[in-house]
């Protein structure tokens, strides 16, 4: 699933099942249904799983757990969290079982032992790449620089790729978290450590087998997201310090303040145990608690007609002074894939994005692509297949326009040379917005949309494919309510209507495409 709705294909299927059952051709099944989303889609949010609960109560099936939600955009781990802690009462109760709390015993021990074993890379399906190039994209001798990267990336023998899919890399956490979580602790990075797994236990760490604790807390386990309230909950368990228990209790206790205090400013559990001293979690317990390390995803930067063995990525670093007040925040995968040098091993495989997100099949359809800093991204893996493959047809493909914002044309206008080639070749129209060297009010990307709107309008009407990437929470939204006022402006439509045209426009005709993330 993408952007709040299923893949095309996907989409159907719940709604052809639905279809398909009579009333009562599930009596006698039982079923519980959890549902995960992103309220940044408010218009999609939860519509597969309440459709899928819907269908089967309908066609006689039993719901034993009222139907779960987890939203991306908040308490994910925690929604979950609440949801399953009254799970097994009405399962144990349906089957005739104890629901009976589980033995407390710890999932997992901690032996540190003399000598010091080769890092595990945990491959989560994952091949290694190798780092061929890597170099700046932005000005950085600015204040307002943001540095972006533009890496190179020989994949793995066999792996293959399409202009507009994704690659998940493996990160490294930062190795500023990793040495406040080893000093917080009192360990050594090279202090070696053999998990052992209790019985009940469930995990991606390494088991059995030496590893540093060093390479344990850089390699396997999320060091900075938000914690949970059930995290805090474990810290308040393990705090004997009457105020800082009481602080804790509360604010694991209070999802108003969770959200605010925790969530919103993204604090983590290791943040948490340095503002509570008192807290005497024990490091196995810490492990425990963490998630395990996730693939990031990148948009591929490049197209397979350049390289079929070699992708690019346009990375935008994230470095900043930490939401929660404590020092700099570093973006674990942004920061690992800055420092990667040429020769560096990476974890990586390719994944398919949403399956419109492409360029079109035909290089006589036109292209409108929206996008504000590196959110360029895909659009250079479109425009650099579209060139290829106009060279190599002969031909001469549609119009196509790229909008995009940036902070001023001599700070992070990125890949500008290779933009005005293609320009100079007729394959594109490139129209910029700086936010600060603004031109006649345009500012930002929908300023821009909406000066030249005619244009946009004319491309649309001759069958224009649009596209936009970028960020989820402001850029796309001012965009989608920008081409809501022109389509209202050259229809006469009314707001809704409008709406609606861009809905169909999305979900019916794949001509409205979005590739957003937070």
């Amino acid at each position: 699933m993408g952007q709040g709705a299923p893949d095309s294909d996907a989409s159907l299927r719940p709604r052809r099942a639905a279809q398909a059952l009579p009333a009562g051709a599930l009596n006698g099944v039982r079923y519980a249904v959890f549902g995960c989303g992103n309220t940044d889609w408010a218009r999609t949010y939860q519509a597969i799983p309440k459709t899928i609960d819907e269908h089967l109560a309908r066609a006689g099936a039993r719901r034993l757990v009222e139907r779960g939600a987890a939203n991306a955009r908040g308490d994910f781990f925690g929604d979950f969290d609440d949801w399953y802690a009254h799970f097994w009462e009405p399962i144990a109760a349906e089957f005739g079982q104890s629901a009976a709390e589980p033995s407390p015993s710890p999932l997992l021990e901690v032996e540190f032992v003399g000598a010091v074993h080769d890092p595990i890379i945990r491959q989560h399906r994952l091949r290694l790449g190798t780092v061929v190039t890597n170099r700046e994209l932005v000005n950085m001798s600015t204040a307002e620089a943001r540095s972006k990267r533009h890496l190179e990336i020989a994949l793995p023998e066999g792996e293959t790729y399409r202009a507009g899919d994704y690659l998940a890399v493996l990160p490294l956490n930062p190795a500023a978290v990793v040495d406040r979580a080893l000093a917080h602790f009192d360990l050594a990075y090279d202090a070696t450590v053999i998990l052992r797994i209790g019985q009940r236990g469930k995990t991606l760490l390494p088991a059995d087998t030496p590893v540093t604790a060093g390479e344990l807390l850089a390699s396997y386990v999320e060091l900075s997201q938000p914690a949970t309230r059930k995290q805090i909950e474990q810290l308040a368990d393990a705090t004997v310090c009457p105020p800082d228990k009481q602080a804790l209790e509360a604010l694991a206790g209070d999802s108003g303040r969770h959200a605010t205090e925790i969530l919103d400013r993204r604090v983590s559990l290791l943040e948490l145990l340095e503002r509570y001293p008192a807290c005497q979690l024990a490091f196995a317990t810490y492990l425990q608690l963490l998630a395990p390390l996730t693939p990031r995803q990148y948009s591929i930067s490049s197209s397979p007609l350049w390289s079929a063995q070699h992708a690019t990525l346009t990375v935008a670093v994230l470095q900043g002074p930490a939401m929660s007040g404590g020092g700099i925040y570093e973006g674990a995968a942004s920061t690992y894939l800055a420092h990667a040098r040429p020769g560096t091993k990476v974890a990586v495989t390719v994944r398919p994005s949403n399956i419109a997100f492409h360029p079109p099949e035909s290089l006589a359809t036109p292209m409108v692509m929206v996008y504000a800093g590196s959110g360029l991204a895909p659009f250079r893996g479109f425009l650099q297949e579209r060139a290829l493959r106009a060279q190599a047809e002969g031909v001469s493909p549609a119009p196509a326009l790229v909008f995009f914002g940036c902070t001023s044309p001599d700070v992070d206008y990125l890949n500008r040379d290779e933009l005005q080639a293609w320009a100079d070749q007729g394959l594109v129209d490139v129209r910029p917005a700086f936010s600060a060297a603004p031109v006649d009010g345009v500012t930002y990307v929908q300023h821009r949309l909406w000066t030249d709107r005619a244009d946009v309008v004319e491309l649309v009407r001759q069958g224009a494919i649009f596209y936009v990437c970028g960020d989820g929470r402001h850029m796309a939204p001012a965009v989608h309510e920008t081409c809501g006022r022109i389509y209202t402006e050259a229809t006469g439509a009314t707001a809704d209507e409008a709406e609606a045209w861009l809905e169909s426009m999305q979900r019916h005709h794949a001509r409205y495409l979005t590739d957003v993330f937070a």
